[in-house]
């Protein structure tokens, strides 16, 4: 029983095309064979079975050189536009592993975003002008595995184990308020000023946690759902609100009321998925962007 047309294996593959194309510019089956680094019996081979498969002769064999066949020649026009098409494909792409030709995609929080990454970023491509980063602000987890991003930079006391984690620093916090509200560190007392609150969605977190030990209920005026609505709500005088001191020494408005509060202190880790990292584009982009980071120490830290 012959075999159905869908079973059969396809007539043509790029290789039978690179043959033909040899072929055709070399004029003969020695030459194509020098060109394709292939022996002269498997290059004459090789010819037969395509034409065999194809049930047409691709060229005229005389006794000087091989001419094409009206098949052979539209053969070789589609071969020559395949060829063409692969070289600008690899003219666009290669090299983007070892370059900085492709944007490296970077997520990270609102609040790192905002008040973080602008003057590291700044500074990062004074020196590395070919880098490019297309920012994803989230303060969801992306999938780094499904490349929704390439580098994940997270305030977690514990990153997930699947992934290529490097602490870069460490995210002190502080109490903050505006300087208008006359509030005098490091005397004040919580009990009395008015305070910014956090809903729901960040009452989990440590801020939240050291706001509801500390403070009466009564005493918050505001609540926010992120970091950011907070430092905004501090800024226009408010009330007292724990920030990040990367955030609250960022807005001159606000002055850090008392030290730090080192319960609250958090690692800020540069994350990357294990096979990602082994790409030197990715590679190169996770130690510049680091090194830029761990200078970046005194800020995290909340000093002057």
């Amino acid at each position: 029983m012959g075999q159905t047309p869908a079973a059969r294996a396809p007539a043509l593959n790029w290789d039978d095309l690179r043959i033909v194309l040899a072929i055709a510019e070399s004029g003969t089956l020695s030459a194509a064979a020098v060109q394709l680094s292939l022996s002269h019996p498997t290059v004459s081979r090789r010819l037969q079975l395509i034409e065999r498969r194809l049930g047409t002769r691709l060229f005229d064999r005389t006794p000087a050189s091989l001419q094409l066949t009206s098949a052979g020649q539209e053969m070789c026009t589609l071969g020559l536009r395949l060829r063409d098409d692969i070289a600008a494909l690899e003219r666009r792409i290669g090299g983007r592993d070892a370059g900085g030709e492709e944007p490296i995609r970077l997520t990270a929080p609102d609040a790192v975003s905002e008040y973080l990454l602008p003057s590291v970023l700044a500074e990062l491509y004074r020196e590395h002008a070919d880098l490019t980063i297309d920012l994803v602000v989230s303060n969801q987890v992306l999938s780094l595995a499904q490349r929704a991003a390439d580098i994940a930079l997270r305030i977690t006391p514990n990153p997930a184990e699947s992934l290529h984690a490097r602490r870069v620093g460490t995210v002190a916090m502080g109490v903050y308020a505006a300087r208008s509200l006359g509030v005098k560190p490091p005397d004040a007392a919580p009990h009395r000023e008015p305070w910014i609150g956090f809903d729901a969605a960040l009452a989990c977190s440590g801020p939240g946690h050291w706001v509801a030990r500390h403070v009466a209920d009564e005493q918050i005026r505001f609540r926010a759902n992120t970091l950011l609505g907070a430092a905004q709500a501090a800024r226009a005088g408010m009330g007292c609100c724990v920030l990040p001191c990367f955030v609250g020494g960022a807005i001159p408005e606000l002055q850090r009321v008392g030290p730090t509060l080192p319960e609250l202190s958090l690692p800020l880790w540069l994350m990357v998925h294990p096979d990602m990292v082994r790409l030197p584009r990715i590679r190169r982009a996770c130690n510049a962007l680091a090194d830029k980071l761990e200078q970046a120490a005194p800020l995290l830290a909340g000093e002057p």
